[in-house]
């Protein structure tokens, strides 16, 4: 399977090491191996229906078993070990009414990132990673969940005071490791809670002096106050690094992070 770098993650090493023991098997092109009957429409839509796929038991796709909390699932994709160069990942829940979760350029970062996610009902959760040659590698993990999360209003909500900090930004970068971790305050309102209209974040950027390291398309099922796992190349681990993010509204946020 190669090197994981999931190991540079607290806790990754545990995890990575039950994920291999129990981990996929090679499957045939164009297998599903949940047999999802949403797989097919969603393959069409989101991928623009592409021929050349196939489960890649080299893509990690590490989640809980089980969603203790459906607001908060923590999620991590790790695409490192695949051969070949990665142009993009495609984040997808098979039966969630917002499917569609986040698109990841990696660009100039590693092909990793560790994010959290809403669940609605227990269902796969694919990373669909597209191929500098044209072909797609699928890496997938089932999380049992009672459902809530993409209905139930932000937790924001509950203070009088919420958008005075929207948009804050809490940012780090471990040099030794490659790691940069971001927290922003956000709603994320999927707009499918009583009363309360869609707000949510649509772009995260990552920078630096000779342009952009790496951009996230999100959606609305990303978690309230998202926490955003990015690994770099050492070259770019110290910064500075201007971090700029925008939602749907048209709110811009920005910031900076060095070592």
């Amino acid at each position: 399977m190669g090197a994981l770098l999931t190991h540079l993650l607290p806790g990754g090493r545990d995890g990575v090491s039950a994920f291999a023991q129990r981990g996929p098997v090679p499957l045939e092109p164009q297998v599903d191996p949940f047999d999802s009957g949403m797989w097919p429409d969603h393959r069409r839509d989101m991928l623009g229906d592409p021929q050349d796929w196939r489960h890649d038991p080299a893509l990690i796709v590490l989640t809980a078993p089980d969603a203790e909390d459906a607001s908060h699932v923590p999620v991590l994709i790790d695409a490192t070990s695949l051969t070949g160069q990665v142009e993009r990942i495609v984040i997808s829940i098979d039966y969630s009414p917002l499917p569609k979760v986040l698109i990841y350029h990696p660009g100039r970062a590693a092909p990793l990132l560790g994010f959290g996610v809403k669940y609605e009902i227990g269902s796969p959760l694919r990373a669909s990673v597209a191929m500098a040659d044209g072909s797609w590698r699928m890496g997938a993990s089932f999380v049992d969940a009672a459902g809530g999360g993409c209905t139930a209003p932000a937790a924001a909500h509950a203070r009088p005071d919420w958008q005075d900090d929207l948009g804050e930004m809490r940012a780090r970068l471990w040099p030794a490791f490659g790691r940069l971790r971001l927290m922003l305050r956000h709603p994320m309102d999927t707009g499918l809670a009583v009363g309360i209209s869609a707000h949510y974040l649509t772009e995260v950027t990552l920078s630096d002096a000779s342009g952009q390291i790496a951009r996230l398309e999100v959606f609305e099922p990303v978690e309230e106050d998202p926490a955003l796992t990015f690994l770099l190349p050492p070259e770019l681990a110290r910064g500075p690094i201007q971090i700029s993010a925008r939602d749907n509204l048209g709110y811009v946020f920005t910031g900076e992070v060095s070592a």
